[in-house]
């Protein structure tokens, strides 16, 4: 129902960018955008994550009927929080739409609520950058770059089949909130590392 144009986190962390709109086609012709609430990864719902719940840290209504939406939202002034970055935030975007859609719209086209996830990917390239410059270093693969590259082909293949709360899992083992960038370089007594 609704298309994303863009979405995602500027490069020092500060700003959050939305652009999306109702799909054009014809069967959509019904639909506003009501609403878009964002929620971290510490506020999805475990029960129903493709429902925005009742805390979040940002929240919009649209009074008017509008069929799109151009947000800059800065960290330290349009939260529910003042934040200095929205890099140690995996972000769940919830586009809220009312109306009705034809009768003839394809299955899960018509549901009412888009869910978009978005992080900061300077922490995801800043980690890669690390591990091959030692993999540049020494010829040896470090067993920490195999790690991240399982956990990120892990979390796009949970956010692509909407299984969020596993995606939450494999982000949160890809990066510590605390401490920026999470080690990979834990040996379990499996054998397997990470």
């Amino acid at each position: 129902m609704i298309v994303i144009d863009q979405l995602r986190i500027s490069d020092d962390g500060s700003m959050l960018f939305l652009d999306a709109h109702v799909n054009t086609a014809s069967h959509f012709d019904n639909i506003v955008i009501d609403k878009v609430v964002v929620q971290n990864q510490d506020q999805v719902s475990e029960m129903d994550p493709l429902t925005p719940g009742s805390s979040c840290i940002y929240s919009m209504e649209i009074e008017e009927d509008t069929k799109e939406i151009h947000l800059c939202l800065n960290a330290a002034t349009d939260f529910e929080e003042v934040y200095s970055s929205l890099s140690g935030m995996l972000l769940f975007v919830y586009i809220v739409c009312r109306g009705v859609a034809d009768p003839c719209t394809p299955c899960r086209l018509d549901e009412l609520t888009t869910l978009a996830v978005t992080f900061d990917t300077n922490l995801l390239y800043q980690k890669i950058m690390q591990l091959t410059r030692e993999l540049a270093d020494t010829c040896n693969i470090p067993k920490g770059l195999i790690d991240l590259i399982l956990l990120w082909n892990g979390f796009k293949a949970a956010v692509e089949t909407e299984h969020y709360l596993t995606a939450i899992d494999f982000w949160k083992k890809m990066f510590n909130r605390q401490h920026g960038i999470a080690s990979l370089n834990i040996t379990k007594d499996c054998g397997c590392h990470g």
